[in-house]
Protein backbone atom coordinates (compact mmCIF):
# COMPACT_ATOMS: atom_id res chain seq x y z
CA UNK A 1 0.00 0.00 0.00
CA UNK A 2 1.72 3.25 -1.21
CA UNK A 3 0.95 5.67 1.31
CA UNK A 4 3.48 8.30 0.06
CA UNK A 5 2.28 9.54 -3.44
CA UNK A 6 5.02 12.81 -3.40
CA UNK A 7 7.82 10.68 -2.71
CA UNK A 8 6.91 9.02 -6.91
CA UNK A 9 8.62 12.25 -8.17
CA UNK A 10 11.97 10.43 -9.46
CA UNK A 11 9.69 7.40 -10.77
CA UNK A 12 7.40 9.86 -12.94
CA UNK A 13 10.52 11.51 -14.14
CA UNK A 14 11.47 7.85 -15.93
CA UNK A 15 7.72 8.39 -17.57
CA UNK A 16 8.87 12.05 -19.11
CA UNK A 17 8.99 10.05 -22.17
CA UNK A 18 5.57 10.10 -22.86
CA UNK A 19 5.67 14.00 -22.42
CA UNK A 20 7.02 16.63 -25.00
CA UNK A 21 10.26 18.16 -24.26
CA UNK A 22 10.46 21.78 -24.14
CA UNK A 23 14.52 21.25 -24.92
CA UNK A 24 14.18 19.41 -27.43
CA UNK A 25 11.40 21.75 -29.41
CA UNK A 26 13.96 24.39 -28.58
CA UNK A 27 16.42 22.89 -30.35
CA UNK A 28 14.65 21.57 -32.94
CA UNK A 29 13.84 25.01 -33.95
CA UNK A 30 16.73 26.32 -33.19
CA UNK A 31 18.13 23.95 -36.36
CA UNK A 32 15.47 23.59 -38.11
CA UNK A 33 15.19 27.36 -38.61
CA UNK A 34 19.30 27.38 -39.07
CA UNK A 35 18.89 24.49 -41.74
CA UNK A 36 16.33 26.63 -43.71
CA UNK A 37 17.79 29.53 -43.39
CA UNK A 38 21.23 28.01 -44.76
CA UNK A 39 19.70 26.21 -47.92
CA UNK A 40 17.88 29.61 -48.81
CA UNK A 41 21.00 31.75 -48.34
CA UNK A 42 22.87 28.37 -50.41
CA UNK A 43 20.25 28.56 -52.94
CA UNK A 44 20.87 32.39 -53.08
CA UNK A 45 24.92 32.53 -53.40
CA UNK A 46 24.24 29.45 -56.03
CA UNK A 47 21.91 32.05 -57.92
CA UNK A 48 24.04 35.08 -57.90
CA UNK A 49 27.58 32.86 -58.98
CA UNK A 50 25.20 31.26 -61.34
CA UNK A 51 24.60 34.44 -63.00
CA UNK A 52 27.82 35.45 -62.41
CA UNK A 53 29.61 32.87 -64.07
CA UNK A 54 26.79 32.88 -66.95
CA UNK A 55 28.23 36.07 -68.06
CA UNK A 56 31.82 35.14 -67.82
CA UNK A 57 30.95 32.62 -70.51
CA UNK A 58 28.77 34.42 -72.53
CA UNK A 59 31.27 36.75 -73.01
CA UNK A 60 33.44 34.11 -73.79
CA UNK A 61 31.33 33.10 -76.41
CA UNK A 62 31.47 36.64 -77.46
CA UNK A 63 34.96 36.70 -77.99
CA UNK A 64 34.97 33.24 -79.35
CA UNK A 65 32.39 33.99 -82.18
CA UNK A 66 34.69 37.53 -83.39
CA UNK A 67 37.82 35.95 -83.42
CA UNK A 68 36.77 33.10 -85.38
CA UNK A 69 34.75 35.76 -87.65
CA UNK A 70 38.07 37.75 -88.32
CA UNK A 71 40.61 34.42 -88.42
CA UNK A 72 38.23 32.09 -89.91
CA UNK A 73 39.32 29.01 -91.21
CA UNK A 74 43.39 29.74 -89.31
CA UNK A 75 41.68 30.65 -86.56
CA UNK A 76 43.61 29.56 -83.59
CA UNK A 77 40.82 28.00 -82.00
CA UNK A 78 40.93 25.08 -84.59
CA UNK A 79 43.64 24.38 -83.89
CA UNK A 80 43.60 24.98 -79.69
CA UNK A 81 39.93 25.09 -79.03
CA UNK A 82 40.69 25.92 -75.26
CA UNK A 83 41.01 28.87 -73.34
CA UNK A 84 41.44 30.13 -70.14
CA UNK A 85 39.12 32.83 -68.66
CA UNK A 86 39.83 34.40 -65.44
CA UNK A 87 37.36 34.37 -63.08
CA UNK A 88 37.96 37.74 -61.17
CA UNK A 89 40.17 35.92 -58.27
CA UNK A 90 43.67 35.48 -60.12
CA UNK A 91 42.48 31.85 -60.87
CA UNK A 92 41.88 30.25 -64.33
CA UNK A 93 38.66 28.98 -65.47
CA UNK A 94 38.90 25.97 -68.00
CA UNK A 95 36.49 27.21 -71.78
CA UNK A 96 36.73 24.08 -74.08
CA UNK A 97 35.47 26.62 -77.27
CA UNK A 98 32.77 24.69 -79.52
CA UNK A 99 32.50 26.68 -82.72
CA UNK A 100 30.98 26.78 -86.50
CA UNK A 101 31.33 28.77 -89.45
CA UNK A 102 27.72 28.39 -90.81
CA UNK A 103 26.69 29.72 -94.36
CA UNK A 104 24.03 31.44 -94.84
CA UNK A 105 22.00 28.33 -96.27
CA UNK A 106 22.63 26.66 -92.83
CA UNK A 107 25.56 24.38 -94.04
CA UNK A 108 28.18 23.97 -91.60
CA UNK A 109 32.01 25.45 -93.60
CA UNK A 110 33.73 24.55 -90.58
CA UNK A 111 33.78 23.18 -87.49
CA UNK A 112 35.60 22.29 -84.32
CA UNK A 113 36.37 19.01 -82.99
CA UNK A 114 33.52 17.37 -80.93
CA UNK A 115 31.10 20.18 -82.31
CA UNK A 116 27.94 19.43 -83.86
CA UNK A 117 27.89 18.57 -87.76
CA UNK A 118 24.31 20.06 -87.67
CA UNK A 119 24.31 24.21 -87.32
CA UNK A 120 23.39 25.14 -84.11
CA UNK A 121 21.26 28.01 -85.46
CA UNK A 122 20.43 27.46 -89.05
CA UNK A 123 18.51 30.25 -90.12
CA UNK A 124 20.38 33.10 -88.66
CA UNK A 125 18.21 36.41 -88.58
CA UNK A 126 20.08 39.11 -86.45
CA UNK A 127 23.61 40.53 -86.30
CA UNK A 128 24.42 38.68 -82.83
CA UNK A 129 22.46 36.89 -80.49
CA UNK A 130 22.58 34.27 -77.68
CA UNK A 131 20.04 30.94 -77.97
CA UNK A 132 19.75 28.03 -76.12
CA UNK A 133 19.34 25.49 -78.16
CA UNK A 134 18.87 21.68 -78.52
CA UNK A 135 21.13 19.96 -80.64
CA UNK A 136 22.04 15.60 -80.60
CA UNK A 137 19.59 15.64 -77.40
CA UNK A 138 21.61 18.31 -75.72
CA UNK A 139 21.43 21.31 -74.52
CA UNK A 140 23.83 24.10 -75.64
CA UNK A 141 24.29 28.11 -74.76
CA UNK A 142 25.00 29.60 -78.26
CA UNK A 143 26.61 33.08 -79.44
CA UNK A 144 25.58 34.16 -83.09
CA UNK A 145 27.39 36.69 -84.70
CA UNK A 146 26.97 36.95 -88.38
CA UNK A 147 29.46 38.58 -90.86
CA UNK A 148 28.50 41.04 -93.54
CA UNK A 149 28.52 38.69 -96.51
CA UNK A 150 25.77 36.77 -94.62
CA UNK A 151 28.21 33.80 -93.09
CA UNK A 152 27.88 33.65 -89.49
CA UNK A 153 30.08 32.14 -86.56
CA UNK A 154 28.55 29.90 -83.94
CA UNK A 155 30.42 29.30 -80.98
CA UNK A 156 28.21 27.14 -78.16
CA UNK A 157 29.08 25.65 -74.69
CA UNK A 158 27.19 22.60 -73.38
CA UNK A 159 25.15 23.76 -70.55
CA UNK A 160 26.56 20.28 -68.88
CA UNK A 161 29.86 21.80 -68.17
CA UNK A 162 28.38 25.05 -66.65
CA UNK A 163 26.41 22.98 -63.91
CA UNK A 164 29.22 20.83 -63.52
CA UNK A 165 30.87 23.73 -62.24
CA UNK A 166 27.77 25.58 -60.21
CA UNK A 167 28.00 21.74 -58.61
CA UNK A 168 31.27 21.83 -57.61
CA UNK A 169 31.12 25.07 -56.17
CA UNK A 170 28.06 24.65 -54.34
CA UNK A 171 30.06 20.81 -52.86
CA UNK A 172 32.98 23.25 -52.06
CA UNK A 173 30.07 25.90 -49.91
CA UNK A 174 27.95 22.97 -48.97
CA UNK A 175 30.72 20.97 -46.09
CA UNK A 176 32.09 24.07 -44.42
CA UNK A 177 28.64 25.01 -43.86
CA UNK A 178 27.28 21.66 -42.48
CA UNK A 179 30.32 21.58 -40.52
CA UNK A 180 29.30 24.70 -39.06
CA UNK A 181 25.52 23.68 -38.55
CA UNK A 182 26.98 20.69 -36.48
CA UNK A 183 28.51 23.24 -34.49
CA UNK A 184 26.06 25.63 -34.06
CA UNK A 185 23.77 22.38 -32.91
CA UNK A 186 26.41 21.00 -30.01
CA UNK A 187 26.53 24.94 -29.05
CA UNK A 188 22.59 25.49 -29.08
CA UNK A 189 22.18 22.31 -27.15
CA UNK A 190 24.97 23.12 -23.93
CA UNK A 191 23.04 26.91 -24.56
CA UNK A 192 19.70 25.89 -23.85
CA UNK A 193 20.58 23.09 -21.34
CA UNK A 194 22.24 25.71 -19.51
CA UNK A 195 19.13 28.03 -19.97
CA UNK A 196 16.50 25.65 -18.66
CA UNK A 197 18.41 24.42 -15.74
CA UNK A 198 16.80 26.87 -13.03
CA UNK A 199 13.61 25.28 -14.24
CA UNK A 200 14.86 21.85 -13.48
CA UNK A 201 16.18 23.50 -10.05
CA UNK A 202 12.85 24.67 -9.16
CA UNK A 203 11.48 21.18 -10.43
CA UNK A 204 13.96 19.97 -7.73
CA UNK A 205 12.72 21.99 -5.13
CA UNK A 206 9.12 21.89 -5.05
CA UNK A 207 9.52 17.87 -5.11
CA UNK A 208 11.71 18.06 -1.65
CA UNK A 209 9.38 20.31 -0.25
CA UNK A 210 7.22 18.29 1.97
CA UNK A 211 3.40 17.89 1.46
CA UNK A 212 3.27 19.76 5.11
CA UNK A 213 4.99 22.20 3.93
CA UNK A 214 3.40 25.18 2.00
CA UNK A 215 6.31 27.76 2.66
CA UNK A 216 6.84 29.65 -0.40
CA UNK A 217 9.55 28.17 -2.96
CA UNK A 218 12.49 30.04 -2.79
CA UNK A 219 14.80 29.98 -5.99
CA UNK A 220 17.75 32.22 -6.11
CA UNK A 221 17.96 34.70 -9.56
CA UNK A 222 15.52 33.18 -11.51
CA UNK A 223 14.79 34.43 -14.40
CA UNK A 224 11.57 37.06 -15.28
CA UNK A 225 9.76 33.79 -17.41
CA UNK A 226 10.46 31.66 -14.00
CA UNK A 227 9.92 34.61 -11.57
CA UNK A 228 6.05 34.58 -12.71
CA UNK A 229 5.39 31.19 -12.28
CA UNK A 230 7.00 31.35 -8.39
CA UNK A 231 4.96 34.07 -8.01
CA UNK A 232 1.68 32.71 -8.81
CA UNK A 233 2.82 29.86 -7.13
CA UNK A 234 3.92 30.65 -4.02
CA UNK A 235 0.48 32.92 -3.82
CA UNK A 236 -1.52 29.27 -4.47
CA UNK A 237 0.28 28.02 -1.14
CA UNK A 238 -0.25 30.92 0.46
CA UNK A 239 -4.06 30.67 -0.35
CA UNK A 240 -3.80 26.92 0.30
CA UNK A 241 -2.35 27.31 3.97
CA UNK A 242 -5.09 29.87 4.94
CA UNK A 243 -7.74 27.55 3.87
CA UNK A 244 -6.21 24.75 5.65
CA UNK A 245 -5.58 26.93 8.74
CA UNK A 246 -9.20 27.48 8.53
CA UNK A 247 -10.73 23.76 7.95
CA UNK A 248 -8.45 23.03 10.66
CA UNK A 249 -9.72 25.70 13.35
CA UNK A 250 -13.09 24.58 12.21
CA UNK A 251 -12.75 20.87 12.92
CA UNK A 252 -11.21 21.49 16.13
CA UNK A 253 -14.10 23.39 17.10
CA UNK A 254 -16.29 21.77 15.85
CA UNK A 255 -15.25 18.52 17.56
CA UNK A 256 -14.90 20.32 20.81
CA UNK A 257 -18.77 22.01 20.84
CA UNK A 258 -19.82 18.47 19.52
CA UNK A 259 -18.34 16.51 22.80
CA UNK A 260 -19.50 18.99 25.04
CA UNK A 261 -23.24 18.11 24.77
CA UNK A 262 -22.06 14.29 24.15
CA UNK A 263 -20.65 14.00 27.23
CA UNK A 264 -23.44 15.96 29.25
CA UNK A 265 -25.72 13.50 27.13
CA UNK A 266 -24.00 11.08 28.27
CA UNK A 267 -24.29 12.35 32.36
CA UNK A 268 -28.33 12.65 31.48
CA UNK A 269 -28.25 8.99 30.68
CA UNK A 270 -26.56 7.61 33.63
CA UNK A 271 -28.46 9.60 35.83
CA UNK A 272 -31.87 8.43 34.08
CA UNK A 273 -30.95 4.72 34.49
CA UNK A 274 -29.97 5.45 38.15
CA UNK A 275 -33.24 6.90 39.09
CA UNK A 276 -34.81 4.19 37.56
CA UNK A 277 -32.73 1.74 39.62
CA UNK A 278 -33.20 -1.03 36.93
CA UNK A 279 -31.38 -1.89 33.65
CA UNK A 280 -33.13 -0.53 30.77
CA UNK A 281 -32.16 -2.12 26.88
CA UNK A 282 -32.91 1.25 25.73
CA UNK A 283 -31.10 3.52 27.81
CA UNK A 284 -28.35 0.72 27.45
CA UNK A 285 -28.18 1.22 23.97
CA UNK A 286 -28.20 4.93 23.91
CA UNK A 287 -25.43 4.91 26.15
CA UNK A 288 -23.32 2.71 23.41
CA UNK A 289 -24.66 4.66 20.44
CA UNK A 290 -23.17 8.01 22.55
CA UNK A 291 -19.62 6.12 23.05
CA UNK A 292 -19.87 5.17 19.36
CA UNK A 293 -20.18 9.38 18.63
CA UNK A 294 -17.59 9.93 21.11
CA UNK A 295 -15.20 7.75 19.66
CA UNK A 296 -16.06 9.19 16.06
CA UNK A 297 -15.85 12.57 17.21
CA UNK A 298 -11.99 11.40 18.79
CA UNK A 299 -10.91 10.04 15.63
CA UNK A 300 -11.54 12.90 13.41
CA UNK A 301 -10.52 15.42 15.83
CA UNK A 302 -6.79 13.25 15.77
CA UNK A 303 -7.05 13.27 12.01
CA UNK A 304 -7.70 16.97 11.79
CA UNK A 305 -4.60 17.16 14.00
CA UNK A 306 -2.17 15.05 11.69
CA UNK A 307 -4.08 15.31 8.34
CA UNK A 308 -2.33 18.52 7.35
CA UNK A 309 0.14 18.22 9.73
CA UNK A 310 2.08 21.88 9.26
CA UNK A 311 4.88 21.66 11.92
CA UNK A 312 8.21 19.10 11.12
CA UNK A 313 7.98 16.19 12.91
CA UNK A 314 10.26 16.01 16.61
CA UNK A 315 11.57 12.55 17.14
CA UNK A 316 12.99 10.96 19.94
CA UNK A 317 14.20 7.59 21.24
CA UNK A 318 10.83 6.11 22.41
CA UNK A 319 10.97 3.33 24.99
CA UNK A 320 8.75 0.79 23.50
CA UNK A 321 8.53 -1.17 26.76
CA UNK A 322 7.47 1.78 28.60
CA UNK A 323 5.20 2.94 25.52
CA UNK A 324 3.31 -0.37 25.51
CA UNK A 325 2.80 -0.13 29.84
CA UNK A 326 0.98 2.90 29.09
CA UNK A 327 -1.37 1.35 27.08
CA UNK A 328 -4.87 0.71 28.51
CA UNK A 329 -5.42 -3.75 28.46
CA UNK A 330 -8.65 -3.66 30.29
CA UNK A 331 -10.90 -4.20 26.48
CA UNK A 332 -8.19 -6.98 26.33
CA UNK A 333 -8.53 -8.19 30.13
CA UNK A 334 -12.56 -7.69 29.61
CA UNK A 335 -12.91 -10.64 26.50
CA UNK A 336 -10.00 -13.12 28.72
CA UNK A 337 -7.17 -11.95 25.41
CA UNK A 338 -3.64 -12.35 26.15
CA UNK A 339 -1.46 -9.41 25.15
CA UNK A 340 2.17 -10.82 24.80
CA UNK A 341 5.02 -8.90 23.44
CA UNK A 342 8.19 -9.88 21.70
CA UNK A 343 10.51 -6.79 21.54
CA UNK A 344 14.20 -7.15 20.08
CA UNK A 345 14.21 -4.14 19.42
CA UNK A 346 14.13 -1.35 22.60
CA UNK A 347 13.55 1.75 21.32
CA UNK A 348 12.60 3.42 18.39
CA UNK A 349 13.29 7.10 16.42
CA UNK A 350 9.79 8.58 16.51
CA UNK A 351 7.42 11.27 18.25
CA UNK A 352 6.08 9.66 21.07
CA UNK A 353 2.36 10.85 21.43
CA UNK A 354 2.21 10.04 17.54
CA UNK A 355 3.17 6.19 18.02
CA UNK A 356 1.24 6.12 21.01
CA UNK A 357 -1.72 6.42 19.27
CA UNK A 358 -0.63 4.10 16.75
CA UNK A 359 -0.33 1.39 18.91
CA UNK A 360 -3.68 2.39 20.94
CA UNK A 361 -5.39 2.43 18.12
CA UNK A 362 -3.68 -1.12 16.33
CA UNK A 363 -4.19 -2.57 19.95
CA UNK A 364 -7.79 -1.60 20.00
CA UNK A 365 -8.36 -3.05 16.45
CA UNK A 366 -6.88 -6.48 17.60
CA UNK A 367 -8.77 -6.75 20.92
CA UNK A 368 -12.03 -5.95 18.69
CA UNK A 369 -11.55 -7.90 16.02
CA UNK A 370 -9.59 -10.78 17.70
CA UNK A 371 -11.07 -13.99 19.02
CA UNK A 372 -12.07 -13.95 22.57
CA UNK A 373 -9.50 -15.65 24.91
CA UNK A 374 -7.32 -15.44 21.85
CA UNK A 375 -4.01 -13.94 22.22
CA UNK A 376 -2.44 -10.37 20.44
CA UNK A 377 1.37 -10.11 19.86
CA UNK A 378 3.06 -6.62 19.85
CA UNK A 379 6.12 -7.33 17.88
CA UNK A 380 9.54 -4.80 17.58
CA UNK A 381 12.69 -5.66 14.99
CA UNK A 382 15.75 -4.60 13.59
CA UNK A 383 15.39 -4.40 9.91
CA UNK A 384 18.53 -5.37 7.67
CA UNK A 385 19.06 -1.80 6.66
CA UNK A 386 18.67 -0.53 9.91
CA UNK A 387 15.22 0.48 10.59
CA UNK A 388 12.50 -0.74 12.49
CA UNK A 389 9.27 -3.36 12.18
CA UNK A 390 6.88 -2.91 14.37
CA UNK A 391 3.77 -5.46 14.30
CA UNK A 392 0.20 -5.99 16.11
CA UNK A 393 -0.83 -9.98 15.23
CA UNK A 394 -4.17 -11.01 16.60
CA UNK A 395 -5.66 -14.55 16.37
CA UNK A 396 -9.10 -13.76 14.69
CA UNK A 397 -10.73 -14.31 12.04
CA UNK A 398 -9.33 -11.94 10.08
CA UNK A 399 -9.85 -10.38 6.79
CA UNK A 400 -10.30 -11.92 3.29
CA UNK A 401 -7.09 -10.72 1.14
CA UNK A 402 -9.18 -8.40 -1.02
CA UNK A 403 -10.57 -6.52 1.38
CA UNK A 404 -6.93 -6.00 2.38
CA UNK A 405 -6.23 -3.04 0.14
CA UNK A 406 -8.45 -0.92 1.72
CA UNK A 407 -8.22 -1.17 5.21
CA UNK A 408 -6.41 2.17 5.38
CA UNK A 409 -9.56 4.11 4.12
CA UNK A 410 -11.28 6.49 5.86
CA UNK A 411 -14.64 4.77 7.29
CA UNK A 412 -14.36 1.72 6.00
CA UNK A 413 -15.12 -1.32 7.83
CA UNK A 414 -15.16 -5.06 7.13
CA UNK A 415 -18.99 -6.26 6.86
CA UNK A 416 -20.24 -9.28 9.51
CA UNK A 417 -18.01 -8.66 12.34
CA UNK A 418 -20.77 -7.36 14.53
CA UNK A 419 -18.20 -5.20 16.39
CA UNK A 420 -18.79 -1.76 16.55
CA UNK A 421 -16.28 1.37 15.34
CA UNK A 422 -15.97 4.20 12.65
CA UNK A 423 -13.50 2.74 10.72
CA UNK A 424 -11.20 5.67 11.45
CA UNK A 425 -9.10 3.85 13.24
CA UNK A 426 -6.36 2.08 10.91
CA UNK A 427 -6.80 5.68 9.19
CA UNK A 428 -5.27 6.80 11.77
CA UNK A 429 -2.13 4.82 11.93
CA UNK A 430 -1.79 4.99 8.56
CA UNK A 431 -1.92 8.45 8.69
CA UNK A 432 1.04 8.53 11.10
CA UNK A 433 3.12 6.01 9.54
CA UNK A 434 3.11 8.57 6.40
CA UNK A 435 4.49 11.77 8.64
CA UNK A 436 7.48 9.13 9.64
CA UNK A 437 8.45 8.00 6.50
CA UNK A 438 6.27 4.24 7.54
CA UNK A 439 5.60 1.91 5.09
CA UNK A 440 2.29 -0.05 6.31
CA UNK A 441 1.23 -3.38 4.99
CA UNK A 442 -1.05 -5.94 6.06
CA UNK A 443 -0.71 -9.55 6.21
CA UNK A 444 -1.33 -12.86 8.06
CA UNK A 445 -1.91 -12.74 12.19
CA UNK A 446 -0.87 -15.60 14.44
CA UNK A 447 -0.23 -19.01 13.49
CA UNK A 448 -1.69 -18.51 9.61
CA UNK A 449 -4.88 -16.72 11.25
CA UNK A 450 -6.39 -13.37 11.77
CA UNK A 451 -4.79 -10.21 10.60
CA UNK A 452 -1.34 -8.69 11.46
CA UNK A 453 -0.95 -5.22 10.95
CA UNK A 454 3.02 -4.66 9.89
CA UNK A 455 5.06 -0.66 9.99
CA UNK A 456 8.56 -0.76 8.20
CA UNK A 457 10.00 2.71 9.60
CA UNK A 458 13.10 4.25 7.91
CA UNK A 459 16.69 4.07 9.82
CA UNK A 460 17.57 7.76 11.31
Amino acid sequence: MNLFPWKNWKAAQQTRHAHWSLRRRLLLMVMGTSIALWLVSLAIVISVAWFATSEVFDEALEEGARLVLQLGSESDAAANPRRELSDGRGEAMKLRMYYQIVAPDGRVLLRADDTPRSAFVPRVQSRKSYANVWVDNELWRVHVRRAPDGTSAQVGQPMEERLELLGDMAENLAWPALGLLVLLGLVSWRQIRRLLRPLEDTAMRIAAQSPQDLSPIAVPNPPRELQTILDALNALLTRLGVALDSERRFTNDAAHELRTPLAALRMRVQLIERELQLPDAHLQQLRADLDRCTGLIESLLALARLDPQAEPLQREAVALDALIDALDFAPAHARNMRVQRALDVTHLQATPTLIASALRNLLDNAVRYGSAGGEVRIEAQRLPGGGVRLAVRDDGPGVPLEQRARLGERFFRVLGTGQPGNGLGLSIVARIAALHGATLRFEEGLDGRGLGVVLDFPAG
